[in-house]
């Protein structure tokens, strides 16, 4: 059994999207000129920004109805619950009925539930228990549109241009992620109301992209796998995930970031807020953060070069705690947002390595289940952290929950410094359209990921 998952890693996975013995097909239309992925790839971005305008609006709005820091991040947890419950089964529903049809109805549920939103906030009737459903319900419509989207993509786009596809797609959420918190400021501090509207208008805009797509989105079906029970088909993946030393490291590595970095979001807010801090200064602050991940892409292979992929993945796991300290004693909110967009910096190389290197070793025929297993798992956290960190807050203070998440991300950097499984991370990833008999080095996905990303940015 392991000399089989060892001969599975080192043999390059085989292209999807025809049998070997297929024929050379004529030139391939160029992405930028693909209809479909064009389509898409618009919808989806005014969907992610609409998704960034709200997501600094919710912790904003509470804020001010409350002035908890542990109900700020009510929302945000719902959204994660609700994702996290049905991100599995999602992927298998995808995998087995329409997906052009998931993804409109699923984007046409979340633009009614965030539409729920506008008349309540307009009319000053904010509910914490309404704010949390929208999220839980809106968590699990992303679950569902994300397995769905996912394989759309890879019926849309030759498989030889899947790479700059998903290059272009990160580029466009580090560009959401840039430009959305200062608009969602500015629209929240003209009207509370304002950031609401937008996002539901967004998922209106994705869910007539998605139905305007005219190329067959669906897999073909195999009888056998359409009749066996969901349940069965839905472990497969974390099977596998679990088994492997280095899935589970980076798994582990990534649940234990994301849920402290989602507390020390809530945390940041919430501390340049004390501070007297505008709404508009806590979007820019946002966005010097999603700066900093764009630049840390582009960087990233000569980061990697230069200092070795396991030496950068512990540097960066001991500048977390080094920086969440300053965050807690700096006294200017630009300080803190110098010092935030260091670990993302820092910490976006690493995560680009670890996952090309985790799709590298991942048969294709489990690509997506083993995909969807590592997302629930690294998420796994996440909705723990605001709430959680929230609560410390109104307890202890917010300097001190600081202080805490601090030594948190200390005991997960000692923990990757004890761990082995590193070990092979700096060998070259071999890419998928790289056949037994090509010489030629493909480049490796980070590279291009990190090259494709500020292009978007501009």
């Amino acid at each position: 059994m392991r000399q089989d998952r060892q001969r599975r890693r080192d043999t390059p996975a085989a292209d999807p999207g025809q049998p070997a013995s297929a024929t050379p097909r004529g030139p391939e239309t160029p992405l930028g000129r693909n209809r479909d992925f064009n389509l898409l790839w618009t919808g989806d971005a005014v969907s992610s920004l609409g998704t960034q305008i709200s997501a600094i609006a919710y912790p904003l709005l509470i804020l001010a109805a409350t002035g908890s820091a542990a109900k700020a991040g009510i929302v945000g947890g719902a959204v994660l619950i609700g994702t996290l419950l049905t991100l599995l089964p999602a992927g298998v529903v995808a995998d087995r009925y329409p997906r052009k049809r998931i993804m409109v109805i699923s984007s046409l549920v979340q633009m009614i539930v965030v539409g729920t939103v506008v008349p309540a906030v307009a009319t000053h009737h904010v509910f914490i228990a309404h704010l949390a459903t929208v999220g839980l319900i809106q968590g699990a419509a992303v679950a569902f549109y994300v397995g769905a989207n996912r394989g759309s993509v890879r019926r849309i786009v030759p498989t030889t241009q899947l790479r700059t596809a998903q290059a272009r797609i990160q580029g466009r959420e580090q560009a959401s992620s840039l430009i959305g918190p200062p608009i969602g400021g500015t629209l929240f501090g003209l009207a509370k109301f304002l950031p609401f509207a937008f996002d539901a208008i967004s998922f209106g805009a994705i869910a007539v992209a998605a139905a305007l797509l005219r190329t067959p989105l669906d897999p073909d079906r195999d009888p056998d796998e359409i009749r066996e029970p969901i349940r069965r088909s839905i472990t497969k993946g974390s099977r596998y995930l679990l088994a492997d030393p280095y899935l589970r490291t980076v798994v582990t590595w990534a649940a234990a970031i994301n849920f402290i970095s989602a507390g020390m979001l809530l945390m940041v807010i919430v501390l340049a807020r004390s501070r007297g801090a505008t709404s508009l200064e806590i979007g820019a602050l946002l966005s010097i953060n999603a700066a900093c991940g764009l630049a840390g892409a582009f960087g990233a292979p000569r980061m990697i070069k230069l200092a070795g992929g396991r030496n950068l993945a512990l540097t960066t796991s001991w500048l977390l705690p080094s920086c969440a300290v300053g965050i807690a004693f700096v006294p200017s909110i630009w300080l803190i947002g110098a010092l935030g967009g260091l670990t993302t910096f820092t910490v976006m190389p690493v995560s680009i390595l670890l996952l090309s290197r985790a799709t590298q070793i991942t048969p294709d025929e489990l690509q997506a289940q083993t995909g969807n297993a590592l997302r629930l798992f690294a998420t796994s956290l996440s909705w723990v952290g605001p709430p959680g960190f929230g609560v410390l807050s109104d307890m202890i203070g917010t300097r001190r929950a600081i202080l805490t998440a601090a030594g948190l991300y200390a005991i997960t950097a000692a923990w990757l410094q004890a761990n082995r499984s590193l070990r092979d991370v700096d060998e070259q990833a071999v890419s998928p359209q790289t056949g037994p008999e090509q010489t030629s080095e493909a480049q490796p996905a980070a590279e291009q990921a990190a090259q494709a990303a500020p292009e978007q940015a501009s």
